[in-house]
């Protein structure tokens, strides 16, 4: 009897046990039926809608490079086949953000993306230029092979455009959801234990297209065990624009470095190359410029370049310090005259009536004003990896650089001026300072590192010198750490104490901005 119940009894425990295992691999719904918990979206059976069943009249549309269409918060992008398969560059900037998480303008990401269409759907894919070859040699295929570019989003083609020249899709999850490469880095997520982003405080603030970019942003909410700040909130929220620009067709023609001249420069891996190895190849980075009248150019006249380089300056700069700000980019014009291009780089201030500006579009190269205590400054660019084309830039302007500069000033060059022996600097003096720490971060964003060589050029003598430093500065470059003249002696009669931009500067730039038109340097 008791052998009986005991068998019973592991039969009904099994039988449980089966029950119990079965029950996680599927859910009852409540007409009975099985099915599978969520594993993602499955594929349409459907395949793409007629563009009126997805596309209503009353849907709001922005036509651009993409058209863009809103309904609520639902957006969709017509992408034309035509521009499927090209390379787009998105420069990612945090707009507003939590203290102690960077500040609004700042750089997040930059990444070169490209969409094609497989099937019945769009992929979003990222693209490296690391390693290369030309297309027409057999290697081709082996860096292709080895370079295989990542999907980072698939998207269902909801319709296909009214004249079937387009893909239609549902564009509101890429901003909605967590898809990392448009959201906080990962270092930031370490260091703030990141959970997961909340979807219900998620939000698209706009989407607006222009001829050659779409400029998206969006909030972003994220759950957070240890934020920067507001910690009993365990949330960190930030504002994020993305700019996503057509790159050209064509890419701008390339310019090998010199050792003699610093430039910055991009660098790839060339396995195409006649050598016995896979070669290390590089090329500067530089804003492109072509002169409007290339005749009078090439007859040795100044001619305006067709697209000046322009810094907009952020309209958060205290206003005693714009037009400072405007001088030091100015500075440069007798660096491009060099290169034979005249109003070639200007400043002004950034429009505040007009709806399509945007200070975090990368059409427009900016100088952003940053609430901060830190002592700093810093002139970043973003450049086409298949060229070093400089396609925008945005310099970074802390506050308290002002404290900075009034130590150094102070420092350096009381004892033979008079105008630095006191605590709080003039407006005068202090928006020279500002002009020269602006001229030097410019000099950055047109691709020139710092030449801490240049002021060995300088004999100490000269100095001392009121005519040597009046028409030459401290140094032959702005770009070097020269700071201010701390050799002038009282009763010396100098009144320049500055670096300027000098003539290493403008021999750089015309090596680097010098056209040549349809010819290579080698030509």
């Amino acid at each position: 009897m008791i052998n009986i119940v005991q068998k019973l009894s592991v039969m009904l425990l099994a039988a449980f046990l089966i029950a119990g295992c079965a029950s996680t691999d599927s859910v009852q719904s409540p007409d009975g039926a099985s099915e599978r918990p969520d594993r993602g979206a499955a594929p349409s059976s459907e395949g793409p809608k007629a563009f009126s069943e997805v596309i209503k009249d009353d849907f709001e549309k922005d036509e651009g490079l993409f058209n863009v269409y809103k309904d609520k918060s639902t957006y969709y992008y017509e992408i034309p086949d035509e521009i499927l398969d090209r390379e787009m560059l998105m420069v990612s900037r945090i707009a507003k953000t939590a203290d102690g998480i960077a500040y609004g303008g700042m750089k997040n990401n930059t990444q070169v993306l490209r969409w094609e269409k497989r099937d019945d759907k769009i992929l979003m894919r990222r693209v490296s230029f690391s390693n290369t070859a030309s297309d027409t040699l057999p290697i081709y295929e082996a860096v292709r092979n080895s370079n295989f570019e990542p999907i980072l989003a698939t998207f269902d083609i909801a319709a296909l455009n009214e004249d079937s020249t387009g893909s239609v899709i549902d564009i509101t999850s890429l901003f909605t959801t967590d898809v990392p490469a448009l959201g906080l880095q990962q270092g930031n997520r370490s260091q703030y234990q990141v959970r997961r982003v909340d979807g219900n405080r998620t939000f698209i603030e706009e989407i607006r297209s222009f001829p050659e970019n779409v400029e998206a942003r969006h909030i972003l909410t994220y759950d957070a065990q240890n934020p920067p700040s507001n910690s009993d909130a365990n949330t960190i929220s930030l504002e994020i624009n993305h700019s996503m620009h057509l790159l050209p067709e064509e890419p701008m023609q390339r310019r090998e470095p010199d050792a003699r001249v610093g430039y910055f420069s991009a660098s790839q891996t060339d396995f195409g190359t006649e050598e016995h190895r896979a070669k290390p190849v590089s090329h500067i980075t530089r804003w492109k410029l072509v002169p409007k009248d290339k005749e009078a150019y090439m007859r040795g006249e100044l001619v305006e370049p067709e697209e000046p380089i322009i810094f907009y300056i952020d309209p958060a700069t205290p206003k005693e310090w714009r037009e400072w700000l405007i001088q030091g980019v100015d500075d440069w014009q007798v660096a491009f005259e060099e290169a034979g291009f005249k109003n070639a780089i200007y400043g002004k201030m950034a429009p505040t009536d007009d709806p399509d500006f945007s200070l975090e579009d990368a059409r427009y190269p900016t100088i952003r004003y940053f609430a901060s205590p830190i002592q700093n400054a810093f002139g970043p660019h973003v450049h086409d990896p298949r060229s070093g084309q400089i396609m925008t830039s945005a310099i970074g302007w802390y506050h308290n650089v002002m404290r900075l500069l009034r130590n150094w000033y102070f420092i350096q060059t009381a004892a033979a001026n008079p105008e630095a022996r006191t605590v709080q600097f003039d407006d005068e003096v202090m928006g020279e300072l500002i002009r020269f720490v602006g001229a030097h971060e410019v000099g950055h964003t047109l691709g020139l590192p710092h030449n801490f060589g240049s002021s060995a050029a300088v004999p100490v003598d000269s100095l001392r010198s009121p005519t040597y430093t009046s028409n030459h500065g401290t140094a032959p470059s702005i770009m070097d750490y020269a700071r201010f003249n701390y050799i002038a002696q009282p009763g010396d009669g100098v009144t320049n104490f500055f670096p300027r931009v000098g003539e290493y500067d403008k021999w750089a730039v015309k090596w680097g901005y010098t056209w040549f038109g349809d010819m290579s340097l080698e030509e």
